[in-house]
């Protein structure tokens, strides 16, 4: 299945930021914040199946309970120290 997103961000020091606050990742994983909290911050899109066998799905009841995993900064990533790239996971 092909899907398309036009996905709106404003976390500029992210490494898929882009103008005009656009996110260009190709890939995403959306979690709930106290999810998030217990996973390391390596643990992006290509261990989302892993993850919800383990953990199981987390709903949420409002927005602000949501983060995206897939941030990386941008500085740590050209420095070779961020996450992968979900650009190129198959």
């Amino acid at each position: 299945m092909t899907q398309q997103s036009h996905v709106h961000c404003t976390v500029d020091n992210c490494q898929w930021w882009s103008e005009p606050n656009l996110c260009v990742a190709e890939k995403l994983l959306v979690t709930s914040d106290d999810f998030a909290k217990k996973l390391p911050n390596e643990i992006d899109v290509e261990e989302t199946n892993q993850i919800v066998n383990q953990e199981g799905l987390s709903p949420v009841t409002e927005c602000y309970q949501s983060c995206c995993k897939t941030f990386v900064p941008r500085d740590k990533y050209q420095r070779g120290e961020g996450g992968t790239n979900p650009n190129q996971l198959t």
